[in-house]
């Protein structure tokens, strides 16, 4: 029974050592409080994300039907032969396609440094 009871006032010795003091006592508010802002954070992203891919692939339809039946067209626009206007709108396609995937890139390799620096951070 001794045993016991040195054994829980052992115990009890080695938890209260254990505590630790927090400097400011507004402490965990402010980590809930950061904790929350980088998942509201997360979550606009990944909805800015979705949205952008959505948009990006719906205009890129849009503008491949346009190039398919514009070179279908006989008429000319404001005395502009039909063929000038396709190449000029292909031109300007391609040209947007090209900066709006350069834009993507960029910006999942942006992402993944974020991503990596903060994991580093808070294993540290």
């Amino acid at each position: 029974m001794k045993e016991i009871d040195s054994e829980d006032t052992f115990f009890k010795e080695i938890m209260s050592k254990s505590r630790l003091d927090i400097p400011f006592p507004d402490f965990d508010d402010k980590v809930m409080g950061l904790i929350y802002k980088r998942l509201l954070k997360k979550i606009s992203i990944t909805r800015d994300i979705k949205l952008s891919w959505i948009f990006f692939i719906l205009g890129s339809t849009f503008g491949i039907i346009v190039s398919i039946i514009l070179p279908k067209l006989q008429e000319s626009m404001t005395g502009i032969p039909m063929a000038k206007i396709t190449i000029l709108f292909l031109i300007i396609f391609s040209f947007l396609v090209m900066t709006q995937l350069d834009s993507f890139i960029d910006f999942y390799k942006r992402r993944k440094k974020i991503i990596n620096e903060t994991l580093t951070q808070t294993i540290k």
